[in-house]
């Protein structure tokens, strides 16, 4: 059995213009992301890596809403 393996080579003028994260109407698309957090990066580690992906979308999601549930506090 052999894997077989694609390469996609964007035009490297498209690349170098686009941000490194995109937020459009129905999705978010993550071009580039590193992140230099200790605790998160040992968090993930400890995460099947088909999982990972999930587990950033499900920390990204609760972060979220603890910060829209604190600024609503503030704002009473």
């Amino acid at each position: 059995m052999s894997e077989e393996t694609t390469t996609v080579v964007a035009d490297a003028d498209t690349v170098a213009d686009r941000p490194p994260v995109e937020v459009l109407d129905t999705m978010m698309r993550i071009h580039e992301l590193c992140i230099e957090r200790p605790n998160i990066i040992a968090y993930l580690g400890k995460i099947a890596p088909e999982k990972q992906e999930i587990a950033l979308v499900h920390a990204i999601e609760v972060g979220i809403t603890e910060l829209i549930a604190r600024r609503e506090r503030f704002q009473r």
